[in-house]
């Protein structure tokens, strides 16, 4: 009788295993797996004939318009998924809200996407005051949180881009996509100012596929901090 009672004993230790092993796999954050090195930064500011050097503005810089716009090039090349990451990694400093960034194209016009959110928001709440009114839903949902979406992004009609998202999770809890949407409309129209007033930008024509970002038109040759 014990040795059965030991046998029942592993076997409903296997199940519980089994049970624990896929319940956490099924709610492991998902990340974009995308490799990337010196050379993909380098090949990058190859491409674009791009300066980039301790002065050079950070994601939020150009964001919250705290920069200076230098030079202009011609463009007309593919941006490989390793080459975007790159870069993004590269301008997010250590005080960018994202790090941990992963870009990869997929498809005609779709992307996906994974970063790790950062624990100070203190820039935001500067620049967007009104943020503080949803400080607690930030500090419990967004905070050292990952974040993963799926979307598509186009050359938009009278704008630069139009973009929509098909999936987004933070951490391990999907968002609704509807709501992920009435924000992402918000984010791309202020995306879509930055581009329109950027000195120096300027675009022909724009699409994403598995090869890369498809792009054709000017780009600023440098884009320095204020107060650098």
């Amino acid at each position: 009788m014990k040795k059965k009672r030991h046998i029942l004993r592993n076997i409903l230790l296997v199940i519980v295993l089994l049970i624990a092993l896929g319940i956490g796999l099924f709610f492991i954050p998902k990340t974009v797996n995308v490799a990337y090195t010196e050379n993909d930064l380098q090949s990058y500011l190859d491409k674009g004939g791009i300066t980039l050097d301790e002065n050079s503005a950070s994601i939020e810089d150009i964001f919250f318009g705290n920069y200076v716009s230098k030079g202009l090039r011609s463009v007309d090349g593919v941006i490989t998924s390793a080459e975007a990451t790159a870069i993004l990694n590269k301008v997010a400093d250590g005080n960018s809200i994202l790090t941990n960034i992963r870009v990869k194209f997929v498809a005609d016009g779709k992307y996906i996407a994974s970063a790790q959110i950062g624990s100070d928001f203190s820039m935001v709440y500067d620049k967007f005051p009104a943020a503080k009114d949803y400080s607690g839903w930030i500090d419990t949902t967004l905070k050292g949180r990952s974040i993963y979406g799926e979307g598509t992004l186009i050359q938009g009609s009278g704008k630069p881009f139009e973009a929509t998202f098909t999936n987004i999770s933070v951490g391990y809890i999907p968002l609704p996509v509807d709501q992920a949407n009435n924000y992402g409309t918000a984010l791309g129209t202020e995306m879509n100012r930055i581009f329109q007033t950027l000195p120096g930008f300027s675009m022909q024509s724009f699409k994403i596929d598995k090869e890369g970002l498809h792009f054709k038109g000017t780009i600023p040759t440098e884009i320095e901090a204020l107060g650098s």
